[in-house]
């Protein structure tokens, strides 16, 4: 599908729909969005991703890169990377592919840089009703946008046997520490420490290469004697969750 000749929407435009993207996911979109994560390699032209118009009728899709600021626009987005079409109009049923260039320098060679991905979706007005008030309702997807250079050493799969996990502990406040060697980032779906009988939800976050973080538990209590069993489902390229199972002494 082709671009139409649309100026893109002006921040302020924008503000209902940031509103609404932070409860919007990709199953409640009726723009789809084909896979949960982009993966542009470094030594790549471009990076394509499909879009599918589910709906009956047709949506105005408008994307835009940014670098971890959720609350960017187009107008305030400074990531190094072009999105063709900006704005496109798709019919119902229909694809619409977006061309993702970077064209920046200077990225660190040996690992992962983050960014994100925004695809805004404006439906059409309802027509019968032009004479009452409306609701316009716009939702945003956000997906993360991993520029992965062709130098990192080792590969995407060998991440689940790389990482590194420990208890750190201060009297009766413990937390996981999580270790990432590697030039890949570590996203997790969820996390949980048991020891015995007893289990703890940990709050799991990304992990950035060559970095470390630390994972409390959504209601911290005194850990029991015992040894510790970590379980963690681990996010890969095709967003599959990948469990994790180690002990860790304390």
């Amino acid at each position: 599908m082709n671009a139409v000749p649309l100026r893109p929407l002006r921040a302020a435009t924008l503000a209902l729909a940031l509103l609404a993207s932070f409860s919007a996911t990709l199953a409640q979109a009726s723009v789809v969005i084909t896979g949960t994560r982009v993966i542009y390699p470094g030594d790549a032209r471009e990076k394509t991703v499909q879009l599918t118009n589910k709906d009956g009728f047709p949506n105005v899709v408008q994307a835009w890169i940014d670098i971890n600021d959720p609350a960017s626009t187009p107008d305030t987005a400074k990531a190094p990377f072009l999105v063709n079409p900006t704005v496109s109009r798709m019919a119902p049923g229909s694809g619409q592919t977006l061309r993702i260039l970077y064209t920046g320098s200077g990225l660190p060679q040996d690992r992962e840089s983050l960014f994100h991905l925004n695809v805004l979706q404006i439906p059409p007005r309802n027509t019968a009703k032009a004479g009452q008030n409306q609701m316009l309702l716009m939702l945003r997807n956000r997906l993360k946008l991993f520029y992965r250079p062709a130098s990192i050493a080792g590969s995407p799969e060998q991440l689940p046997e790389k990482l590194r996990f420990s208890l750190v502990q201060k009297g009766n406040d413990w937390r996981v520490k999580v270790e990432n060697p590697t030039g890949y980032h570590a996203s997790f779906g969820a996390a949980t420490l048991s020891v015995g009988d007893r289990q703890w939800k940990l709050q799991p976050t990304m992990v950035a290469p060559l970095g470390e973080t630390q994972w409390q538990a959504e209601k911290p209590s005194a850990l029991p004697a015992g040894t510790a069993k970590l379980s963690a489902l681990l996010i890969n390229d095709y967003g599959a969750r990948v469990e994790l199972r180690h002990d860790l002494p304390h």
